[in-house]
């Protein structure tokens, strides 16, 4: 192989040829952040939000749909994606961070915020002495079946003198989930 061989492989077939910046790694650093941030959002929101886990997956499952529904070409041509980057930046990215948001707004913009009291029947202990919860079993079972409400992670065992009344103050969502506001004894 002579050296002009050598020399027309290494040079680009084109003087106008210029290759495409890979920038893909900073969309994938985007994508972890925004996976750090959903996955914190969610877990913050979703204590205060009416909403079971099966409805919270396919809010999760929607939005990484709703991703895979933009074309690739569009990936290929603004972000300079290949595939497997765009499987990874819905679902790690795109999905997490718009559950995420999903709650903080279901939560920022409540309305119709009203006070619930409720007799307590029954008082009970669960877990070890690291990890002890409170639970109230209400009048008439009221709300028997949200966690949410019934279980207390901190409590004083004062307000358990007499007959206390637990109060509960809900706000409508903005996506129509029910918010917990407060839950407090009241005497």
């Amino acid at each position: 192989m002579n050296n002009n061989s050598i020399h027309k492989y290494n040079q680009p077939s084109s003087p106008n040829y210029q290759p495409k910046k890979d920038r893909s790694a900073i969309f994938m650093t985007i994508t972890v952040i925004c996976f750090f941030v959903g996955f914190g959002l969610s877990v913050i929101f979703y204590s205060l939000t009416l909403i079971s886990i099966f409805d919270f997956s396919k809010f999760i499952a929607a939005f990484a749909v709703i991703g895979f529904l933009i074309p690739i070409q569009f990936y290929r041509k603004w972000l300079h994606f290949i595939k497997y980057e765009v499987i990874l930046f819905n679902i790690m990215g795109v999905a997490p961070i718009f559950s995420g948001l999903f709650l903080v707004i279901n939560f920022m913009f409540a309305t119709n915020t009203r006070p619930h009291d409720f007799k307590i029947e029954k008082i009970y202990f669960e877990g070890d002495e690291n990890s002890k919860v409170v639970g109230v079993v209400l009048e008439n079972n009221e709300y028997a079946g949200e966690r949410k409400i019934v279980e207390l992670t901190d409590f004083n065992p004062a307000e358990f003198t007499g007959n206390p009344i637990f109060r509960v103050t809900l706000s409508d969502g903005f996506f129509g989930y029910q918010v917990i506001n407060e839950k407090k004894m009241v005497k």
